[in-house]
């Protein structure tokens, strides 16, 4: 056998070994953290991957945030839903939510929700007929699907502190997410799914946008045109609040731990001044962010005195994602200008910000690079009193996606058949030269005279 023979063979043994062993471990399950670990957010979050296991083959536990990644505007970026594990650097795809999609949604994950004590997500659908709610518990990967009366879309809106209840909105026709304004479906009911039971209950409301529980879970804050409705768990209104114009109640997590604020935003505006800048994911940025912060109600509807409003570039403009304590929420902030000292390369950032504005905490940073971009970021806001802020190691991805998983065994079994067949094919070429080798030397020794000699 020439050298050349040999390097190829060595080399397509050492592919083969290394395929097989990455097919071996693309069906291992990962490994998730026990569910009374203490939940943590790591520094940094690990970059979007092709490799990320599901949530039904690798239940990752626990978790602490949930979030879309990628948008479908970029080569090669498949919009995924990922949560990350409360008490490791775990990371798996919730394919529920990327299986409950239509034409919609662009590729988007169907509308999706983490529950506050991070153990199961609740997603709905934009179009779906018979309705019904899908439920995924994240320690074992199940689903518990909840049939509903009526409905043609159905839209996680809110959680019960207990993480029981879910307050949900129900359109007679289909909805889409990027037709018209998402926060105000059309012809959509409110309604209240006991996940125990499976109990619905009807709120009297159809005109909403926004829904959060009390702390005590007795009753839901509902936003409707011009007020913020309180009612108990029966629908009774039992008080109503004003809204500032053009502010919004800020997400299912708007209603502080002690029960006395509930906090409202403005969704940033833009402006084509071209003294402004244009940030790098193509998002102006706002012309005067320091009135598009947070701001708060009084809740009790006494009067009581509430907090100043937060700059717009302190608490960004998104929704509350947990409350650390009566006085510091978690939000995620917006992209700083690239001239500004505190321009951080295209990241966002969960930061923890006091109400009072005087001190803020940077928790977790969150790419923002415009090809694999963050969106409908969702944090355990039960979680969040105990959050621990821990050094990024290396993700736990779980077992590979199935597509993967295949690609990656087929490419090593058809490794395995070239190696066989080159060895085959070695083999009888070596036996070809040793009869060839055998014949002349029987011809030399007639030739001579002799016998032939055995070879």
């Amino acid at each position: 056998m020439g050298r050349r023979g040999r390097v190829d063979r060595t080399f397509k043994a050492a592919a083969v070994a290394g395929l097989l062993a990455a097919g071996v471990f693309a069906v291992l399950p990962g490994q998730a953290l026990a569910a009374d670990a203490k939940p943590g957010l790591p520094t940094e979050m690990a970059p979007y991957s092709y490799l990320t296991g599901n949530v039904t083959s690798a239940p990752p536990g626990r978790a602490v945030a949930l979030w879309q990644y990628g948008f479908g505007v970029e080569f090669m970026d498949f919009p995924q839903a990922v949560v990350l594990g409360a008490s490791g650097d775990v990371y798996r795809r919730l394919d529920v939510a990327e299986g409950r999609h239509g034409a919609e949604t662009q590729g988007d994950p169907g509308p999706m929700l983490l529950s506050p004590d991070g153990t199961k997500v609740a997603v709905g659908h934009y179009d779906i007929d018979p309705p019904d709610l899908a439920v995924v518990d994240l320690a074992t990967g199940d689903v518990t699907t909840h049939p509903l009366p009526e409905g043609r879309s159905v839209i996680p809106l809110a959680w019960s502190p207990d993480s029981t209840r879910l307050a949900f909105g129900a359109s007679t026709g289909p909805d889409n997410p990027y037709s018209g304004d998402p926060r105000w479906p059309v012809g959509s009911r409110l309604s209240v799914v006991d996940t125990t039971s499976g109990a619905v209950t009807k709120l009297p409301v159809t005109d909403y946008a926004a829904v959060a529980f009390a702390p005590a879970g007795t009753d839901v804050a509902v936003e409707t045109p011009g007020s913020i409705r309180v009612l108990d768990a029966a629908g009774t209104e039992q008080r109503r609040l004003p809204l500032p114009a053009e502010r919004h109640l800020a997400g299912p997590s708007a209603w502080s731990p002690d029960g006395r604020l509930l906090a409202i935003t403005r969704p940033m505006t833009t402006c084509f001044d071209p003294a402004d800048y244009v940030d790098p994911s193509g998002l102006v940025q706002d012309c005067d962010p320091s009135t598009d912060g947070l701001s708060f109600v009084d809740a009790t509807g006494t009067g009581a005195a509430v907090p100043r409003p937060l700059e717009g570039d302190l608490s960004g403009t998104r929704d509350v994602l947990g409350w650390t304590s009566p006085t510091e929420v978690v939000v995620l902030d917006d992209l700083t200008a690239p001239t500004s000292p505190d321009f951080t390369d295209q990241k966002h950032w969960v930061t923890a910000v006091s109400v009072d504005g005087q001190q803020s905490r940077r928790l977790m940073s969150v790419p923002d690079d415009g090809n694999y971009g963050v969106g409908r970021f969702h944090l355990a806001g039960a979680l969040a009193p105990d959050l621990e802020v821990r050094p990024a190691g290396s993700a736990d991805s779980g077992t590979w996606p199935t597509v993967v998983r295949i690609g990656a065994i087929a490419a090593a079994l058809g490794l395995l058949v070239s190696y066989a067949r080159s060895a085959w094919r070695g083999r009888q070429r070596a036996r070809r030269r040793a009869a060839y080798r055998a014949a002349r030397l029987a011809a030399a020794d007639t030739v001579a005279g002799h016998p032939a000699s055995a070879p």
